[in-house]
């Protein structure tokens, strides 16, 4: 998934992909390494789940801009990565393009939810 992720991210020309974790924990140590502008943070990662990284990183680096990904369509997990600082929720079936719709729309300051989340009222939804 990480694979096709990348090329999918790295087929556009205004955005270049500096790394790649496997896991939250290995997440928050580069985001300290590389202090990256945007964030693609999978909700069930192993050894740190994706809220929790993403509420850490986002304390040391508050200007970064995570975006949560997820297979999970359900209000809780979408709600969990909004609350925890998460500018947009895109399900994993909405592939490449809708993650990169979102990517451009957080990075002009508005949030992004895909709408497929069941049960997460989306007022405001960009």
């Amino acid at each position: 998934m990480r694979r096709s992720l990348t090329q999918v991210l790295e087929s556009e020309r205004d955005v270049r992909v500096v790394g790649e974790a496997s896991s939250g924990a290995a997440a928050i140590r580069l985001a300290d390494r590389l202090e990256p502008d945007v964030v693609v943070m999978d909700v069930a990662m192993p050894a740190l789940n994706g809220i929790d990284a993403t509420k850490q990183i986002l304390r040391q680096h508050p200007g970064t801009i995570v975006i949560g990904l997820s297979i999970h369509d359900c209000a809780v997990y979408a709600a969990g990565m909004l609350q925890a600082g998460a500018r947009a929720y895109v399900l994993k079936d909405g592939g490449g393009e809708e993650l990169m719709r979102a990517m451009r729309i957080t990075r002009r300051g508005s949030t992004y939810l895909s709408s497929g989340i069941e049960g997460l009222a989306q007022p405001g939804r960009s």
